[in-house]
Order: C-alpha cells, then sequence, then structure tokens
C-alpha cells in the first residue's frame, strides 16, 4: 500500500520543560532542536522495536542509534515508555485535529455506502505510521502498548460525544459502547494491516461506516431514524 504523507501538527512542551512545569502547556512551540532531537530518539526506538522487540531495548542503544548520548536522552525522557507515550499522544492529537465535527445536518445527509472524510482521514493516518500500528497490533513488538492506544481513543470519543448536537438515547451503558467502539475499530485496523493485499482506503471507510451504522451507532440512539429526523 502506498503510505500517505502525514502532515504534523504543532508539538507543545514536554512535562519536564519548564513551560510544562509552570502550567502553560497550551500551545507552546519546542525548539526545532528539541524537537529534531525528540524525532531522533522516537525513530531510533521503533527501529529498534521492530528489530529486537521493545522489551530487549535499551537506552543506551537508542542513544547510540540516534547519534546523542544518553544524558542527553534523559534531558528528554525518563525511560523508553515516555518516548512511545508522547508519540502516540502526538499522532492521535494530530489526527483529532484534522477531523470534522459532526452537526445535525452533517449526520442527517450521512451514507455509510459513501467514505466519509474522517474515516478516510484515519485509515491515512494509520496507513502513514503503519510500522508503528502494526507493531502494537500486528506483529507485536509494541503490544504491550495496545491498551494505551485504546484508552486514548475512548476519551476522544467520549468527549466527541459529549459534543454531539442533539440527544443520545443508549439501549447500554454509554462507556460500554465507546469500549465495544474502540475494539471494533482497532480490530478493523488489525484485519487491515494483516491483509495483502490490503483494501484501499476508500474500501476500509465503508466497512468502518457499516459495522458503525448496524452497531454502535443504533445503540446509541443514533440510528437511520435518528438521521431522518435530523439529529
Amino acid at each position: 500500500m502506498e503510505r500517505t504523507k502525514d502532515t504534523q501538527a504543532p508539538d507543545v512542551g514536554y512535562p519536564t520543560d519548564p513551560a510544562c512545569l509552570s502550567g502553560k502547556t497550551g500551545g507552546i512551540a519546542i525548539d526545532p532542536r528539541v524537537k529534531r532531537t525528540r524525532r531522533a530518539i522516537w525513530n531510533a526506538l521503533l527501529a529498534l522495536s521492530l528489530e529486537q522487540g521493545f522489551h530487549a531495548v535499551t537506552v543506551a542503544q537508542i542513544a547510540r542509534r540516534a547519534g546523542i548520548n544518553r544524558s542527553t536522552f534523559y534531558a528528554h525522557f525518563p525511560d523508553k515508555q515516555a518516548v512511545v507515550r508522547k508519540e502516540l499522544a502526538r499522532l492521535l492529537r494530530d489526527l483529532r485535529a484534522r477531523q470534522e465535527t459532526p452537526t445535525p445536518e452533517t449526520f442527517a445527509a450521512f451514507d455509510p455506502a459513501t467514505p466519509h472524510p474522517n474515516a478516510l482521514r484515519w485509515f491515512a493516518h494509520v496507513a502513514a505510521h503503519e510500522d508503528f500500528y502494526a507493531a502494537v497490533l500486528v506483529t507485536g513488538e509494541l503490544a504491550a502498548f495496545e491498551g494505551e492506544v485504546a484508552a486514548l481513543v475512548n476519551g476522544w470519543a467520549e468527549q466527541r460525544l459529549r459534543e454531539w448536537p442533539g440527544p443520545l438515547r443508549p439501549e447500554l451503558p454509554l462507556p460500554a459502547l465507546i469500549a465495544a467502539s474502540t475494539a471494533q475499530n482497532l480490530g478493523l485496523v488489525r484485519w487491515w494491516l494483516s491483509q495483502e493485499p490490503r483494501p484501499d482506503l476508500n474500501e476500509m471507510a465503508v466497512m468502518q461506516q457499516k459495522l458503525q451504522t448496524n452497531g454502535i451507532l443504533p445503540l446509541l440512539g443514533l440510528g437511520k431514524a435518528e438521521r431522518l429526523r435530523g439529529w
């Protein structure tokens, strides 16, 4: 599959930065040199994880591969787990910033057989970061972080539902529906990354939408009848 080039959102301060410690973290740009160093650290960690598994990777190996010393690594991150968590948060923050917020009008016009821009962006995002998502969901080098991926996606879904412009009438507990939706979406990504050849982005978007409209959305009280009423 041809990868889609990912446009990065502006980075924000890391908790060890002075701006973060002062509580002024929102939208503060990082020095380009710091950003380059952290990018080199992440690239080194991902490459080493794919080669030998995350648990076998040492900070010394990461530093050597990134072309820095260990003290520089620890000036940016407390440990290798923090590197993955920061990159994961950045990836999903960037995707979230580019997603459209549903309105009653767009929901009423929604056609599950037509790829929606949000679904297309999700699968394009996964394709652009295929090595990371495959290591988490398929090949297992970063499987320890699957729960954290799910937790971030759950949090995103919870916020989207809080912002929903119409009434929700869930038939099951809302946290259970959100967890089921996340498991479904990540399961679909896992299946997709395991295929050869793979369905294209349009096909995957439609698959996701049909799963949602025949399962999660009706259980949220957002089925076909609600779309026709304009919600």
